[in-house]
């Protein structure tokens, strides 16, 4: 299986993403039942809610 993970930007600053490697790589959480390889081909940002860009 591929994957690609999108990640909030809001949430940058504070989570730095190792805990989604280590599940993928345990195979646990949303990953748990997969019994084929997981190979994580993407890992980014989106662009941003416009609305909070807006109310700043």
């Amino acid at each position: 299986m591929k994957l690609g993970i999108i990640r909030c930007m809001q949430t940058e600053d504070y989570c730095p993403g190792t805990t989604d490697f280590k599940m993928i790589r345990e195979k646990k959480g949303a990953f748990e039942g997969i019994e084929e390889e997981i190979e994580l081909i993407g890992f980014c940002n989106c662009g941003g809610c416009p609305a909070k860009f807006l109310l700043a």
